[in-house]
């Protein structure tokens, strides 16, 4: 990559940074304020400005950084880096989880996280060879991928404490998401793929900035006691678990062959753009709206409504070949993903102690978007072979499953709270 390509790609990016890097400076710029000193307000754009920068790292990494990796290395070898950064979850999601309960504060971990991602960025260019590769950004990936636990767990504490509405605040990233992956990819198109690769850095940088500006928000620890495993204690969370990480997990034939499927089935690139973008939309509107959903029906009968729109999306995307029930199909990601997350996160404000929702919250992602989604993505390449349409059945299937395990949840809820009351 050429010093020009960089100036171009700089100058492409150079005002939208600009205008957030003043945001982040000005809230720098106030005095540190204790967890109770914070308005709604500073919260609510700190955190904001913290999902606009995440994501806008996100959007690069789905969709663009497969592409810039295969130029470093063969396409095989782009299967294991990927993996690897995936399932090194395992090993960071519990221990960031572990650490921010334990020492009560969430912002200093994902600054160290944002930084680790940075180091990895800057690595990479100067290393040769795959396996370097793999240790580089199956480290800096799984770092980045980490954060989400640790950084909803914080705006939940922000919504408990000064009444943040988190959809409003996490809808920003959705949004983020868009804009950067169409932003970076027609940046591509124009100066080249290495485009891609300075776009990460710039990114990245924003994230450090944006770890940096979050609001101090702390939870008292438990002395003296190990919190990771301590959720699966607390009455139903084990079941909870188990139901809104499988029903999550279902979307992992929706990430690895839709757009394959889409493919065959005659579609162009722009249109398949077009149904992922469609599905992000709906998800900012349900983000919007959830929090009213949730304060009205409650978080369990919104984790059945999910899966009902699982059983129906899954097998639309199985059976449709037209676009306009594509576009309905993906619609219901509102459903599926949005409202699904937002009852997760509700359940866990209601149910989990503030001391320890780090570690439910990382339990929850380990499960959900590590093994059973590890899992899935397995078993849906396995069907797709046979049918391409078999890999969306299983995922309905699952999520009739997640249905019925749904409402076993409610039941024993409700049961629960009686006896409680």
């Amino acid at each position: 990559m050429t010093n020009v390509t960089t100036c171009q790609i700089g100058t492409l990016f150079f005002h939208e940074i600009r205008g957030v890097g003043n945001v982040a400076l000005s809230l720098l710029s106030r005095k540190t304020m204790s967890q109770t000193a914070y308005t709604r307000r500073s919260a609510h754009i700190r955190l904001s400005f913290y999902y606009i920068a995440f994501f806008s790292v996100g959007g690069i990494v789905l969709p663009l950084w497969p592409r810039w990796l295969e130029q470093q290395m063969s396409l095989e070898y782009v299967g294991i880096v990927l993996g690897v950064s995936y399932w090194a979850k395992l090993l960071f999601v519990p221990a960031t989880s572990w650490i921010a309960d334990a020492t009560g504060t969430r912002k200093t971990v994902l600054l160290g996280l944002a930084v680790l991602l940075m180091a990895g960025l800057l690595l990479l260019p100067i290393v040769d060879g795959w396996l370097f590769y793999v240790v580089i950004w199956g480290a800096a990936g799984a770092a980045f991928t980490s954060a989400i636990p640790l950084s909803d767990g914080m705006t939940l504490r922000a919504q408990q404490t000064v009444g943040v509405d988190f959809g409003r605040a996490r809808l920003w990233g959705s949004l983020s998401f868009i804009v950067f992956a169409l932003l970076v990819g027609a940046a591509a198109d124009l100066y080249g793929i290495g485009a891609i690769y300075v776009a990460m850095l710039l990114t990245a940088l924003l994230l450090i900035g944006a770890s940096v500006a979050l609001p101090n928000i702390k939870t008292k620890p438990e002395a003296g006691k190990a919190p990771f495993f301590r959720p699966l204690s607390l009455p139903n969370f084990p079941l909870f678990l188990i139901t809104g990480s499988l029903l999550l997990s279902t979307h992992a034939g929706l990430y690895g062959f839709s757009s394959i499927h889409w493919n065959t089935l005659g579609f162009t690139n722009a249109e398949i753009t077009l149904f992922w973008v469609t599905g992000v939309a709906a998800e900012i509107g349900m983000f919007a709206i959830s929090g009213r959903l949730i304060r009205r029906f409650g978080a369990m009968p919104m984790i059945i409504v999910a899966a009902l729109g699982g059983m129906v999306r899954w097998v639309l995307l199985g059976a449709a070949t037209s676009m306009a029930v594509l576009f309905c199909a993906q619609i219901l990601h509102a459903l599926t993903f949005a409202l699904l997350y937002m009852a997760y996160i509700a359940y866990i404000s209601k149910r989990v102690p503030p001391a320890i929702t780090a570690s439910a919250q990382g339990l929850f992602d380990s499960l959900s978007m590590g093994i059973f989604f590890g899992i899935f993505t397995i078993a849906a390449g396995w069907l797709y072979q046979i049918n391409g349409s078999y890999s969306f059945y299983f995922m309905a299937f699952l999520s009739t499953v997640g249905f019925v395990l749904a409402c076993i949840l409610l039941v024993r809820v409700r049961r629960q709270e009686k006896r409680t009351a």
